[in-house]
């Protein structure tokens, strides 16, 4: 099954590396890893294949690791019970502009080398003629540590 993790880390190179070594012991096959640079933060995005069994486990792992300040967990979902959208937008970046043109109330949560997570009303993700496209996969989320969840900022 598929997942998208979204952390972020204290300012500290140690503690990505400390994750991508979590990441292969917990046997986790990475498709994409995207890490951006805030001012006080590193932000880190990686869609993986694991089993749903071992899910929990990961993301209460994740959490408790030295350096992570959040983790956001969601599970790959089809379209119609999605709210967050995952687009490798790696040969058009513009395509995360013109779907937030296009739907006013989505928010962009993180961006990163022609990686976008978007958080979509409910209503679009059934109706968007883009949203089957290839590159466009719809998520739930799980999971988060997050009291309220808010937007990453976006580092292109």
């Amino acid at each position: 099954m598929k997942w998208l993790i979204a952390l972020e880390t204290d300012n500290d190179p140690i503690a990505a590396c400390r994750l991508m070594n979590i990441f292969r012991r917990k046997g986790l096959k990475i498709a994409t890893l995207t890490l951006t640079a805030q001012p006080a933060s590193f932000s880190m995005m990686v869609l993986v294949e694991a089993p749903e069994a071992d899910a929990e486990h990961i993301f209460n792992y994740l959490r408790t690791t030295a350096g992570v300040q959040h983790v956001d967990y969601y599970r790959h979902e089809p379209s119609a019970d999605a709210s967050f959208l995952f687009i490798d937008g790696a040969e058009d970046s513009s395509i995360a502009a013109r779907i937030l043109e296009s739907l006013p109330d989505a928010k962009l949560l993180f961006a990163g080398h022609g990686k976008f997570l978007l958080e979509i009303p409910a209503t679009a993700a059934k109706t968007h003629p883009s949203f089957s496209a290839a590159g466009f996969l719809p998520f739930a989320r799980v999971r988060t540590t997050r009291e309220a969840p808010q937007a990453v900022e976006a580092a292109c």
